[in-house]
């Protein structure tokens, strides 16, 4: 199979992982998103650009998604949060570019996908709270992409100003969620390899 073509299927596959894993959360009402463990798969598998395109292309389908499933009006201004996603990636393909540095051990592998985890996590909290801080109030609503209203809200009535008030609520939840989708992403990179070389095989 051409490899553009191959890439373009995984980076499909890679969208529909997200929304199905990002649903399930929804409806098991996890305190956590799981909408990037296939960004994650994708780049450490194809590189940064294959990454972006299913963090660019994942927010807007989902939210549309969302929208008809509840019946709810889709809100344009959540399409935006597909910006804390492209950062995730950027911040995991910085770190995977060289493959043999998961190559060593086990425990160079973990203390690198633990500063993935943790830079991923820091900017996607400043990118998320920016949005809401400087973007949000430019929109008529928001669909309720974001699960931190009723906390920022609070932290608000206590005067810490608008942007720490929506990116406290964010730090637990988010690195909860940086650590298991970047883990779990590079399981599914590590499984599709192992595929493929049982196919070559």
């Amino acid at each position: 199979m051409n490899r553009t073509v191959k890439i373009s299927l995984l980076c499909a596959g890679a969208v529909v992982g997200n929304m199905a894993t990002s649903y399930l959360a929804s409806v098991l009402k996890l305190p956590c998103f799981l909408d990037t463990i296939f960004s994650v798969a994708i780049t450490f598998y194809a590189g940064l650009v294959p990454g972006i395109i299913v963090a660019a292309v994942f927010n807007p389908l989902m939210t549309i998604f969302r929208g008809l499933v509840t019946s709810t009006v889709i809100s344009y201004y959540d399409f935006l949060y597909a910006i804390c996603g492209m950062l995730i990636v950027l911040a995991t393909w910085f770190f995977s570019r060289k493959k043999s540095n998961f190559s060593f051990n086990r425990y160079v592998t973990v203390l690198y996908l633990l500063i993935i985890a943790f830079l991923s996590a820091l900017l996607s909290c400043l990118s998320a709270s920016a949005l809401d801080t400087y973007v949000l109030p430019l929109f008529v609503s928001s669909s309720g992409f974001s699960s931190f209203d009723t906390v920022s809200l609070v932290f608000q009535q206590m005067r810490f100003g608008t942007f720490i008030s929506y990116l406290l609520p964010r730090i637990p939840l988010t690195v909860l969620d940086r650590i298991i989708c970047t883990f779990a992403g590079f399981g599914v990179y590590k499984l599709t390899i192992r595929i493929e070389k049982g196919r070559i095989q």
